[in-house]
């Protein structure tokens, strides 16, 4: 029963230390800082349990291999276990997240804001009732390491 709770607990600390939406593998990386013996087997399983707990949420765009966050906890601003990654949403039958692809490197984080309604986008007499939105594009590190100044500084 302790190795599993090493595990559950390597497994959900990925989030925290991370601080970004992952994927099963980035979070095979961060739990093996803790617990050096852990597979991917035992990391999808410990998953699994988390998102059935309601701990963690998927996170599934278009085209990409699965991620997970930490889930926010309705009528709370702070998620559960003290990681201090709590943001308000407003109403919780309004809650919602938006992402940012890096096109480059691949990882996604978790935006938090939001543009708003949605309803002047649509034809008239159309009703919103949701929406997601990812942007796409390059993160800081990969948007410098691509700027042709930043390139040249570096060669010499």
């Amino acid at each position: 029963m302790q190795r599993l709770t090493r595990q559950r607990n390597a497994v959900f600390s990925a989030f925290s230390d991370a601080a970004r939406v992952l994927t099963a593998p980035e979070i095979l990386a961060h739990a093996r800082e803790l617990v050096p013996e852990i597979s991917l087997s035992t990391v999808y399983r410990q998953v699994s349990l988390l998102l059935a707990d309601g701990e963690i949420a998927k996170v599934e765009l278009p085209g990409e291999p699965a991620r997970y966050e930490v889930a926010c906890k309705p009528g709370a601003h702070k998620h559960s276990h003290g990681h201090g990654h709590g943001h308000d949403h407003g109403e919780a039958d309004d809650h919602h997240h938006h992402y940012f692809h890096c096109t480059n490197c691949g990882q996604v984080l978790l935006l938090h804001s939001c543009p708003g309604p949605m309803d002047d986008l649509v034809p008239k007499g159309f009703k919103v009732h949701s929406h997601e939105v990812t942007l796409h594009g390059l993160c800081a590190p990969c948007a410098s390491a691509e700027d042709p100044k930043a390139r040249a500084a570096k060669a010499h």
